[in-house]
């Protein structure tokens, strides 16, 4: 299927309601859209493995793909980047500095564990605790095992339950399905936001802080680089 073609199914689908059948550039936005909301992006996928659009073989293979080329790619960031020179050109990556800097403080003798929570939150500040390692130099292989230990019971699970919406999705009137599925990933982004609050306390009492926000002393972003 042609960039054309992709444009001119994917605006039908709009139209009509309809889960769109993009064909491989459904695994192509696959890739895109785990590196910006993995969670959301891999239920969406097998919700629609299960109308017969994706294989469900295949949602589950790319999205565990995706996730770790996206952990790969923060960690070589803060690799390579690690002088502000680079990072803070970034500024996604300037607005939470002052966590960066506060878990590379303390990420040495605790990476693995602190990666490990951060994949049971659902991704709560996996971005900067990538960053922070590749800055701090924490051998990658400890952080994969932890990923390969995690990733695939995740993906499954969320693959698992895809299927199963996707059911439902099915059996609604064809100009109803698009919808039913954004309503569903509305409240599925909800609910994982607020886990993901509920965990933060969770590991704040078990002496780990997740925290994002700076204490106002330190609310300031440092200066970009000339």
């Amino acid at each position: 299927m042609n960039l054309g073609a992709f444009i001119e199914q994917l605006w039908h689908a709009v139209q009509t309601g309809q889960l769109p059948d993009l064909g491989n550039w459904s695994y192509v936005i696959l890739i895109v859209l785990v590196f910006i909301e993995g969670p959301v992006a891999t239920l969406a996928a097998a919700t629609m493995a299960a109308s017969g659009i994706l294989r469900a073989d295949l949602v589950f293979l790319f999205s565990m793909i995706a996730n770790f080329m996206a952990d790969v790619f923060w960690y070589l960031l803060g690799y390579f980047g690690g002088s502000r020179r680079i990072l803070l050109r970034i500024g996604w990556v300037r607005r939470r500095w002052f966590t960066i800097r506060r878990i590379q403080r303390d990420l040495r003798n605790r990476a693995a564990k602190l990666y490990l929570l951060t994949k049971l939150s659902m991704g709560l500040l996996t971005i900067p605790i990538l960053i922070a390692a590749g800055m701090s130099r924490v051998p990658w292989l400890h952080l994969a095992a932890v990923g390969l230990i995690i990733e695939p019971l995740w993906n499954g699970l969320l693959v698992f339950a895809g299927l199963h919406l996707g059911k439902y999705v099915a059996q609604l009137e064809q100009g109803l399905q698009v919808w039913a599925l954004v309503g569903t990933l509305v409240v599925f982004f909800i609910l994982l936001t607020l886990y993901r609050r509920m965990f933060a306390r969770i590991a704040h009492t078990m002496g780990v802080d997740l925290r994002e926000a700076p204490p106002e002393s330190s609310r300031r972003e440092p200066s970009s680089p000339a």
